[in-house]
């Protein structure tokens, strides 16, 4: 790591091993040990962090940590990037802001810190997934400074590259039996269609949409507000052991972090963020769910809400987000399952081939590889959201004299 290393070539190579089974490359050491530097210092949706990654890279954010995090090398390294006016901008007072900064971060970040982050991971088996890896879920980059460092994930990885056509589920811990009946009836027709789910596995609807995926055979992910050996709540604990068996434990912290409030909160941004569509089966008015509700609008996700009784104190939230015009109502279950029609009968588009989409328009006859670069998408959310966009009758496709597939607007809007 530049000129005064955390680690020595030694040191990084022992330690990284473990998640590197193909062999040990020295180039995935390095992004793992920055990654992991920036996991164990930073809290949740720690924007700052964000928007300095953002504008001149993790390694130098490392390297200016090594060197104490002095703001006026901070400010001459934003300017050097030509960020500085762009940080200021985001942040008004950006030399206070850098100050309260260094003040978190400093105390936590050590060489010790970060060596028992790679021995805990390595002992409880832990997946790194950082965002330059094929399985990162494409959807986080859509949280710009907010998006998480690294990912810590337990299970099936592969789960990982369902998000495309998954749907986020998550709802009251103390539901309803209506709620516990809808949301199993909705689990069943997602599975019939092999559409992953993704919850928060608090109790309640969160580990019923878990326990029904199992119960179908279905991909699942559960996303932690803590380390991954400091699953919450206890009495879920045998059903994290169940998940790991069809789908994913991931969190965005590094074990030994305990769940707290703040996290959780945090965390709900990871579930909107991971697919296109989120339904809120149940939700009081001010509650962890309705959080993730406006966490999926403002990343322009599809938002559905299943309206219940007015007498429910579990359905007023949900009830709320329909009439506010926040939500869709969702009545048909199959139908919502299939992907086929919005509640005026017309044909959707998931979140994804809109970003497809919008990549063609920006470029002249792009290949699908050009597409799903341009998107921000893995080979195949990009390959899903063309299927949809050719099938909506938006794209045409043309062949070049070596047979590769370009894609172009029907029409031009």
């Amino acid at each position: 790591m530049s000129k005064t290393e955390i680690l020595s070539d030694q040191e990084l190579k022992l330690l990284t091993s473990p998640f590197q089974p193909a062999g040990y490359f020295r180039d995935r050491a390095r992004e793992l040990a920055v990654s992991a530097c920036i996991s164990m210092i930073i809290e949740p949706g720690d924007r700052m962090a964000g928007a300095l990654v953002k504008a001149f890279g993790k390694q130098k954010l490392v390297d200016l940590l090594l060197h104490g995090l002095l703001t006026k090398s901070v400010i001459a390294a934003l300017e050097e990037v030509g960020q500085l006016d762009t940080c200021k901008a985001k942040f008004g007072d950006l030399e206070s802001t850098l100050s309260d900064s260094r003040q978190r971060w400093l105390p936590r970040f050590s060489k010790s810190r970060l060596e028992h982050l790679f021995i805990q991971s390595a002992v409880l088996k832990l997946q790194l997934v950082t965002p330059e890896d094929d399985q990162w879920p494409t959807g986080l980059d859509d949280l710009q400074d907010s998006a998480p460092a690294m990912l810590f994930v337990q299970g099936k990885l592969a789960a990982l590259s369902q998000m495309g056509q998954a749907v986020s589920i998550v709802g009251s811990r103390a539901a309803s039996s209506y709620g516990l009946q809808v949301t199993s009836k909705l689990v069943r027709e997602l599975a019939a269609v092999d559409r992953a789910t993704v919850s928060g596995g608090a109790l309640g609807i969160d580990a019923q949409v878990h326990r029904s995926s199992i119960e179908h055979g279905l991909s699942t992910i559960a996303v932690m507000a803590g380390g991954m050996d400091r699953r919450y709540p206890n009495a879920n604990l045998k059903l994290f052991n169940q998940i790991l068996i069809h789908g994913v434990l991931m969190s965005e912290l590094p074990p030994g972090v305990a769940p707290t409030r703040w996290r959780f909160l945090q965390r709900n941004r990871l579930i909107a963020a991971l697919t296109p569509t989120t339904v809120v089966i149940e939700a009081g008015v001010r509650s962890g769910s309705i959080r993730t509700a406006n966490n999926a609008l403002e990343l322009d996700r599809e938002l559905y809400a299943v309206p219940g009784s007015v007498l429910s104190g579990t359905s007023l939230g949900t009830n709320a987000l329909i009439a506010d015009n926040k939500a869709l109502a969702l009545f048909d279950l199959k139908q919502f399952a299939t992907g086929a029609i919005n509640a005026s009968g017309q044909q959707m588009e998931s979140a994804i081939a809109k970003r497809a989409q919008d990549a063609i328009r920006e470029r002249k006859f792009p290949s699908r590889s050009e597409v799903a670069k341009t998107a921000g998408l893995t080979a195949l959310e990009c390959e899903i959201a063309l299927k949809e966009l050719t099938t909506q009758d938006k794209v045409i496709e043309s062949r070049s004299s070596s047979g590769e597939v370009h894609y172009a607007l029907k029409y031009a809007f």
